[in-house]
């Protein structure tokens, strides 16, 4: 998945552009029964906040353990206007 690709690199998991080192690299961070969930986090939080073209950093609630931190927007309200709210 894009986002699972872009997240691992931008969280500084991995530098790793191919998916399936990427995969790799993630599987040695992420318990095996873990994996499925582990995934999914990091899908959602790159649809809903860590956009790939503007991540709303000062609403990130991982803020304080990303080292990409200061891409994005950093103003808590203008980030908190940029989060995906899910359906529903």
């Amino acid at each position: 998945d894009t986002h699972v690709g872009r997240l691992a690199r931008r969280m500084g998991f991995t530098r790793e552009e191919d998916p399936d080192r990427v995969e790799e690299a993630l599987r040695g961070l992420v318990p095996v029964e873990r994996w499925a969930l582990g995934h999914q986090l990091l899908v959602w939080h790159g649809r809903r906040c860590c956009h790939a073209r503007r991540p709303a950093c000062g609403a990130c609630p991982v803020r304080e353990l990303c080292p990409s931190r200061d891409v994005g927007e950093q103003d808590p309200e203008r980030a908190a206007a940029l989060i995906r709210k899910p359906r529903g």
